[in-house]
């Protein structure tokens, strides 16, 4: 299962991509912080096809939303998961152009609007926005959260204590003749990682994108498994990636620069040599020659 992403004409120098898991971090992280204890009093359905699951209709999603308190924020890969009090769930998908914000309800809505929860308290209104309408929102119970395809189908969490460098020779091992820039974008080997993170963790390990998975040594793969930690845990004190389409919940941009992502043709950071650009399994995939082997 690769992680779902459609490279674009450039705007800004960063391709239009999925958010990957610092900037989904990011956001639940902003969520948490604003809405956890607090009961949805009002829900505004403004694309109605947005809503997915069982209770599709807008208004019947509408009344069995409300009154809800939610209780909890969660992050699973991409996915966001609200935890509410009445035993129900809210599975969140950004997808391409996907962004929360938290604000006044007087707030301006502005376009692209797609789904408003008003809240009791101040801010008072979580807005999902969505400029190509990609993303999705289900009401859920806990058994169709459990099985649900892609949570059920998704690796491994890489910043949770199971991540180790045997997690993820194992789970390299079952793609084992696939580019190892490839596996990692499988979701079933590790979940949220997308095509700035591969990039930037494969540069950091120093090993070359276009290997096979079942090629990299113990010690290649223990150093790849902290690397991937490493540059997600340093994207996400950033707030995610510099990008023309990603925002966190007050509107603020991600500030962390890709070493390699999108500076093909560009000098190395380490080393000068120029940071040559590939494809691999159909993705734009950019490394330095010398540094990576």
């Amino acid at each position: 299962m690769l992680d779902y992403e459609v490279e674009i004409t450039p705007l800004g120098g960063i391709l239009k991509r999925v958010p990957e898991l610092p900037e989904v971090e990011t956001v639940r992280r902003g969520l948490e912080r604003n809405l956890v204890g607090r009961k949805i009093v009002a829900v505004r359905v403004l694309v109605p096809k947005m809503v997915k699951g069982r209770v599709s209709d807008p208004d019947e999603f509408a009344r069995s939303v409300t009154d809800n308190t939610i209780i909890g924020v969660r992050r699973r890969g991409k996915y966001l998961i609200f935890d509410l009090d009445s035993g129900y769930y809210l599975l969140f998908h950004l997808k391409m152009r996907g962004h929360m914000r938290v604000v006044p309800r007087e707030t301006l809505d502005g376009k692209y609007l797609a789904l408003g929860l008003a809240v009791d308290g101040n801010p008072d209104e979580m807005r999902f926005y969505d400029l190509w309408t990609w993303g999705e929102v289900r009401l859920v119970d806990a058994h169709e959260l459990q099985t649900h395809p892609s949570l059920e189908a998704m690796g491994v969490e890489p910043l949770s204590d199971s991540f180790t460098g045997e997690t993820l020779r194992k789970s390299l091992s079952r793609r084992s003749k696939t580019a190892v820039k490839a596996a990692l974008l499988d979701q079933t080997v590790v979940a949220g990682v997308g095509n700035i993170y591969a990039d930037e963790s494969l540069f950091r390990s120093g090993i070359r994108p276009q290997r096979p998975a079942g090629s990299l040594d113990p010690g290649e793969t223990q150093r790849l498994r902290d690397e991937v930690r490493s540059v997600l845990a340093d994207a996400i004190g950033d707030g995610g990636t510099v990008s023309d389409n990603f925002i966190d919940t007050e509107g603020q941009p991600g500030r962390y620069k890709p070493l390699v992502y999108d500076r093909g043709g560009k000098p190395c950071t380490r080393c000068g040599t120029t940071l040559e650009r590939t494809r691999i399994g159909g993705r734009g995939t950019v490394y330095c020659p010398t540094c990576q082997n």
